[in-house]
C-alpha cells in the first residue's frame, strides 16, 4: 500500500508536459537535405524516404540543450510506418522538476525529505528484499516498485541519485547468498526507474547518470547467473518498450558493447548476454543499422556448441 501511495503522489505531483503541433514538412525543414516525398494521404507501410529520420541509422545525438529539447521524438513504433497525419502532436523533450533551489509545495516536500535521507532509502530497499521471503510473487520483477522509482526520478531529477547509486552498489555486491536474488531484483527495478524517469532530463544530467551507471551495468552483465537474469532482462524490457530509439541512444550504445563483446568459454554468460540483447526487438523497424550488426555477430555463432546459445540467437 505504501508503494501505491507513493506512485499516486508522484502522479498527482507530476509536472505537465509541453506539447507541440507541427506538420511533417515543418519537422523536417531543419534538415539540410532536400525534403523527401511525403506519404500523408495513402497507406504505404514499410521503410520510406519520409520515415528514415525516425530510424537510428546515421543518428547524431544533439550537442546542445536547445537541440535536444526541440528534437521530435515519437515513442510509439507505429508513428510514420504506414502513413503520416497532416498534423503531428508531440511533447517537447523537457520537463520541469522539483529542486531545492525553488520552494516546493508541502505535499512534495514530504517525499523529498524522505528520499534525501540515506538511511530511509536503505530501509525501503531492504524492506523490498525482505518482503520477497513472505510472498512468492515478490520474487518476480515488481512493476509497481519500478513505476514508483520512475516517478521519483521523473519528478525530482538527480536529487536522490547519489543515495540510490550508493545503494545500488551495495545491492549488486550482496554477500549473503539468500539475499542475492532479491537484491538484484530491487537493483534492476531501481535502474529501470532511473532510466525511464530520466527521459526528459537535460543532456548534462543524462551524462552524469550514465557516467556512473555504465560501469555498474557492465559489472552486472559480466556476472549474470540463472537466478538474477530474469530481473535484468525485465529491466531492459521496460527501459526499451515504447521508446524512440534516438532518445535511448545511450541504452543502444551499451547493448552494442554486449553485441561486440568477445565470445567467452562461459556458455551461460554468452547465452545471458544475447538474452538481454533480444530486448532490442522492441525498437522493431527503427534500428536497421543495429540489426545488421547483430546479424554479423550471430552468423558466427550459428554452429556454437551450446544449445542454449543457439536457442537465444534464434
Amino acid at each position: 500500500l505504501a508503494i501505491i501511495g507513493i506512485i499516486s503522489l508522484c502522479r498527482l505531483q507530476k509536472p505537465p508536459r509541453i506539447y507541440v503541433e507541427k506538420s511533417l514538412e515543418e519537422i523536417l525543414c531543419n534538415n539540410s537535405k532536400p525534403l523527401p516525398h511525403m506519404t500523408t494521404d495513402h497507406c504505404h507501410p514499410g521503410d520510406r524516404e519520409d520515415n528514415l529520420w525516425l530510424t537510428f541509422n546515421d543518428y547524431k545525438p544533439p550537442e546542445t540543450q536547445i537541440e535536444w529539447e526541440e528534437t521530435c521524438f515519437l515513442d510509439k513504433s507505429f508513428h510514420g510506418y504506414y502513413t503520416w497525419p497532416k498534423i503531428i502532436k508531440y511533447p517537447m523533450n523537457k520537463r520541469a522538476r522539483y529542486t531545492k533551489d525553488h520552494e516546493m509545495p508541502k505535499d512534495v516536500t514530504i517525499l523529498y525529505d524522505r528520499f534525501m535521507n540515506k538511511q530511509f532509502v536503505r530501509q525501503i530497499t531492504q524492506l523490498m528484499i525482505l518482503n520477497e521471503n513472505e510472498n512468492e510473487e515478490q520474487k518476480k520483477f515488481d512493476k509497481d516498485q519500478f513505476v514508483m522509482f520512475k516517478g521519483l526520478f521523473r519528478n525530482f531529477g538527480l536529487a536522490f541519485f547519489d543515495n540510490f547509486i550508493e545503494q545500488l552498489n551495495e545491492l549488486i555486491h550482496e554477500k549473503i547468498t539468500e539475499k542475492q536474488e532479491g537484491s538484484h531484483r530491487v537493483a534492476a527495478q531501481i535502474v529501470a526507474g532511473m532510466i525511464c524517469g530520466s527521459t526528459n532530463w537535460t543532456l548534462k544530467m543524462l551524462n552524469e547518470l550514465w557516467e556512473k551507471l555504465t560501469p555498474l551495468l557492465t559489472e552486472v552483465c559480466n556476472n549474470l547467473n540463472s537466478e538474477i537474469l530474469s530481473h535484468w532482462n525485465a529491466c531492459f524490457f521496460y527501459i526499451i518498450i515504447n521508446k524512440d530509439p534516438r532518445r535511448m541512444f545511450r541504452v543502444i550504445h551499451f547493448l552494442c558493447t554486449l553485441i561486440n563483446a568477445k565470445s567467452t568459454s562461459n556458455t551461460f554468460n554468452e547465452s545471458a548476454r544475447w538474452c538481454l540483447i533480444r530486448n532490442l526487438d522492441e525498437f522493431q523497424w527503427r534500428i536497421p543499422s543495429v540489426w545488421c550488426e547483430v546479424y554479423k555477430h550471430i552468423a558466427e555463432l550459428l554452429d556454437h556448441s551450446s544449445l542454449s546459445v543457439r536457442t537465444r540467437i534464434a
